[in-house]
């Protein structure tokens, strides 16, 4: 899942800036759509964990990875090659409201679209309140100044994945080295894609000693996309690493073949 702040600017004659924030208790579940050979429904869940209610819009909005991981908007980077879902996929409703505490279910349909992967993200943004502004009243009492309301909306996207056909998930490990952030020390490594299809899994990280193997760290949930051959991951690690000390790394699968190895290495710390 990937969350933006979209700010919303608006010229008030007042006396005071103001600033606002709308939808920072949105949450969306799950976090990903993967519509496989023959599944072609599913639901995604909208919550409103706030206090307040709270009005949504929802839409596919195409958007493509970038080396360092990023997910930003495809009209913004024309350059990159993506295959697009959001002809193939439906989806209702498009706009909602929801009371405090209360969620919503958005219908997916998704139709075949040949061979290979196709990806969009259903995007879920709240809209502000129409009290969100001001007055005449507030407006006419700053006199003669002008400044800025600036209200910031926030906005969750999850991709929406169709593919048909089988699935060709291959990856490796590439460039691990440790580098040191004052008194944190930083694991960097390269997820290189080796086959046609996105791979998405956990990164898991283990110290090897004398006492044996034991869990170090892991970063979940971590795609890298078709237009991509391979992308940066940075993993802070809760504690030092002596010289010496060995690290395993394994990307394990978390898509098709959950709970599968994708790709493994070794590091031993400088």
């Amino acid at each position: 899942m990937f969350r933006y702040l979209l700010p919303a600017v608006a010229f008030l004659a007042i006396a005071n800036p103001v600033f606002a924030q709308v939808g920072a208790d949105l949450n969306i579940s799950p976090k990903r759509v993967v519509f496989g050979p023959g599944e072609r429904s599913a639901t995604v869940y909208v919550f409103n964990q706030g206090d307040q209610p709270a009005t949504y819009s929802v839409e596919l909005i195409d958007r493509v990875m970038t080396a360092d991981g990023q997910i930003v908007a495809a009209a913004d980077n024309p350059e990159t090659t993506l295959d697009s879902a959001r002809d193939l996929v439906q989806y209702t409703p498009r706009r909602i409201t929801l009371q405090p505490r209360e969620s919503q279910a958005i219908r997916v349909r998704a139709r075949p679209g040949g061979d290979g992967e196709h990806r969009s993200h259903l995007t879920v943004t709240a809209l502000p309140p129409e009290n969100a502004g001001f007055t005449v009243d507030q407006a006419a009492a700053g006199g003669d100044d002008v400044t800025l309301q600036v209200v910031a909306l926030f906005s969750v996207s999850i991709p929406v994945i169709v593919r048909d056909g089988a699935v060709d998930a291959r990856a490796d490990i590439d460039r691990v080295s440790l580098t040191q952030d004052g008194a944190q020390t930083l694991l960097s490594l390269d997820l290189v894609r080796n086959g046609t299809s996105s791979v998405y899994g956990d990164v898991e990280v283990f110290i090897e000693d004398a006492a044996g193997r034991r869990p170090l760290t892991a970063v979940r949930g971590v795609a890298v996309y078709p237009e991509v051959a391979r992308r940066t991951v940075i993993a802070a690690l809760p504690q030092g690493v002596a010289s010496g000390q060995t690290l395993t790394i394994i990307y394990r699968d978390d898509d098709a073949e959950k709970g599968q190895v994708l790709a493994t290495t070794t590091l031993i710390a400088p």
